[in-house]
């Protein structure tokens, strides 16, 4: 039987002994984006109809409210409204016009090339804690952050996004299929009345809870079945789709032991949420010292785009919209970086968790994984 207890106080053992580790989880917590907080909006928009003064955002110039009889009209009106309210647009602002374009699109192949990267440096320092774990357990052998670079730097940080991919195409199958129901429902609501409209929005909302429902328990047997084939892609070499199926046929054979140790890790990962949530004000306060250094990260970069925007900017303050889109993401790094910090920590030990698991359950599985064949780790 899987000894729980024990994985985890080694975990946690190997967590705050083994430093080189928390660069790795400041790499994945930055890689994977932190929390997004909610964002409580009040605003009202006047739809032209209602002459009462109503609180939050008025309606725009020009802003005729909806005609039409049928829901269908009314939105064929408003894609009309927003057309001429464009026209207007180029017409008194030809130049905040085509900057604004140049800026989006700006923004836009930033945060292409920034999601390329980060997706980059989550599979390297996943795949390096891995191994860095695995060598650790197996010989009592720290590396450094060069050695843990050369391990994530290799195939098999590429078969792990493969493995993640894979694991996702169920999600987007269903997806497809709610997208294309939910296209069926509305479209044929929008040649009806309102009141068929509403009908169609409430069995519409009830398929996507639904969905919802479904789905988070697919990604939740799947995620899991993941991170079993992660190790078995870096530890023993195997392929994306064998390492699925090796991963497979683990999990089945020991189906109580992963069961409960999952059961182990939300109870955890609830418990590390509210003691997140505990240290996030002096985190912020922390943030607010860093920030200064976050300052000085982001002026080389900042200044040097607005000097080279004002080559072929007109207005003043394009230059400076252009550099705090370079600039600003030096900044949220370094200031917030205390709060990579320790999101970094609950990764390692989540990392380390499963690590363990797969070493443990491979030593007590007493059924050889038939058709594998134990590989360098990391190799080609």
């Amino acid at each position: 039987m899987l000894d729980i207890t024990k994985i985890l106080k080694r975990s946690w053992h190997i967590l705050w002994n083994y430093r080189t580790l928390w660069i790795f989880g400041f790499i994945l917590a930055l890689a994977m984006g932190g929390n997004n907080f909610g964002n409580n909006n009040r605003y009202s928009v006047n739809d032209g109809n209602n002459t009462d003064q109503q609180p939050g955002i008025q309606a725009p110039d020009g802003w005729e409210g909806l005609r039409g009889d049928t829901p269908a009209e009314k939105l064929n009106d408003a894609f009309r409204q927003v057309d001429e309210a464009i026209q207007r647009l180029r017409a008194e602002h030809p130049v905040d016009l085509q900057m604004g374009i140049a800026a989006a699109i700006t923004l836009g192949i930033m945060i292409l090339i920034s999601s390329i990267g980060i997706a980059i440096l989550r599979y390297i320092a996943e795949t390096a804690a891995i191994r860095m774990v695995d060598e650790y357990e197996q010989a009592d052998v720290k590396v450094g952050f060069r050695q843990g670079w050369r391990y994530g730097w290799s195939r098999a940080s590429w078969r792990l996004f493969l493995i993640n991919l894979v694991t996702h195409i169920p999600a987007l199958v269903l997806f497809v299929i709610l997208g294309l129901v939910a296209w069926w429902i509305i479209s044929t609501a929008l040649n009806g009345t309102e009141s068929a409209l509403i009908t169609s929005l409430v069995a519409g909302i009830g398929l996507s809870f639904l969905f919802i429902f479904f789905t988070a328990i697919l990604m939740t047997v799947l995620y899991l079945l993941r991170d079993f084939a992660w190790r078995m892609a870096v530890l023993e070499g195997t392929g994306p789709l064998e390492s699925l199926r090796l991963a497979t046929s683990l999990v089945k054979r020991n189906w109580k032991s992963v069961g409960l140790m999952w059961l182990v890790m939300v109870g955890l990962r609830i418990a590390w949420a509210i003691a997140f949530f505990i240290l996030i004000l002096p985190l912020l306060i922390v943030s607010i010292l860093t920030a200064v250094g976050g300052v000085l990260a982001a002026i080389v970069p900042t200044l040097l785009t607005a000097g080279v925007a004002s080559l072929f900017s007109a207005p003043d303050y394009w230059p400076w919209i252009f550099a705090l889109i370079i600039g600003l993401p030096f900044f949220f790094v370094v200031a917030f970086s205390p709060i990579f910090l320790v999101s970094g920590w609950g990764l390692i030990y989540q990392s380390s968790v499963w690590t363990l698991t797969y070493r443990e359950l491979k030593a007590l599985d007493t059924v050889a994984p038939a058709g594998i064949e134990t590989k360098q780790p990391g190799g080609s």
